[in-house]
């Protein structure tokens, strides 16, 4: 459930495609200013233009395998480590939670990224510090909550979700989120994945503050169900910076 601050997010016209008033446009400029969200890329037809950029458009693990090496990764890593599975990427991909392309020569993925900060009653931003995945292996997080964007969703539905997918089994059934007046922010920024060595990644970062009742104030764990078992997320709180960059 979402209850919302004054005037905090609604409909903004004039605008095609999905588009919010938001306390604060993408720019910085002047508030109360109609910003368009930065919409997910989409996985495009390879039938383009000399001048356009060249996008994944196969249909198999296989073909994004001998793609990627094209455009200059070495898929050799992949599945091992911390590294994900070409088919996880393909996968990635077949659900629109990124787009693939070639820019300059070299494979980009481009991810836009919902980035929640929940705070609590201390003003304290809530962190994913670790997962364990269902076979056993751990990684180091240190994000607050986040959400790949999939296909055209808006901004407001990923927030939606990504309480609902990441947090929902600490919350009580009643729980609802409270957006925080002037909080939303975009970002756009480059570097190298970790699920994915080689292959550098253009996040378009949505970020927005919120609070949500009834969830435990003390460090916690939530659990999602998972292919093979089930993923154990470990959560913290931090004080936010002392001079905020985003």
């Amino acid at each position: 459930m979402l209850a919302r601050g004054r005037a905090s997010v609604g409909a903004c016209k004039g605008l095609t495609g999905p588009a919010w008033w938001v306390g604060r446009a993408c720019s910085g400029t002047l508030k109360a200013r109609c910003c368009r969200e930065s919409p997910a890329p989409r996985v495009m037809s390879s039938t383009s233009s000399p001048t356009s950029r060249s996008c994944f458009s196969g249909h198999s693990a296989t073909e994004l395998q001998r793609w990627l090496e094209q455009g200059g990764v070495d898929t050799a890593v992949y599945g091992t480590g911390m590294a994900k599975t070409v088919h996880e990427l393909f996968d990635e991909v077949s659900k629109q939670e990124s787009v693939l392309e070639v820019e300059g020569g070299k494979a980009l993925r481009i991810v836009n990224v919902l980035s929640l900060h929940v705070l609590n009653s201390r003003g304290q931003i809530l962190f994913e510090d670790e997962q364990v995945l269902p076979d056993g292996r751990s990684r180091r997080r240190n994000v607050p909550v986040s959400e790949k964007m999939v296909g055209n969703e808006p901004w407001l539905a990923a927030l939606h979700r990504a309480v609902r997918e990441e947090l929902s089994s600490a919350l009580p059934e009643d729980y609802q989120v409270t957006l925080l007046e002037d909080s939303y922010f975009l970002r756009t920024e480059y570097s190298s994945s970790m699920s994915y060595p080689g292959l550098l990644t253009k996040y378009v970062f949505h970020r927005v503050k919120a609070r949500v009742s009834g969830i435990p104030e003390s460090p916690f764990s939530t659990v999602e169900p998972r292919p093979g078992g089930q993923l154990l997320t470990k959560w913290v709180w931090k004080a936010p910076p002392a001079q905020e960059t985003f």
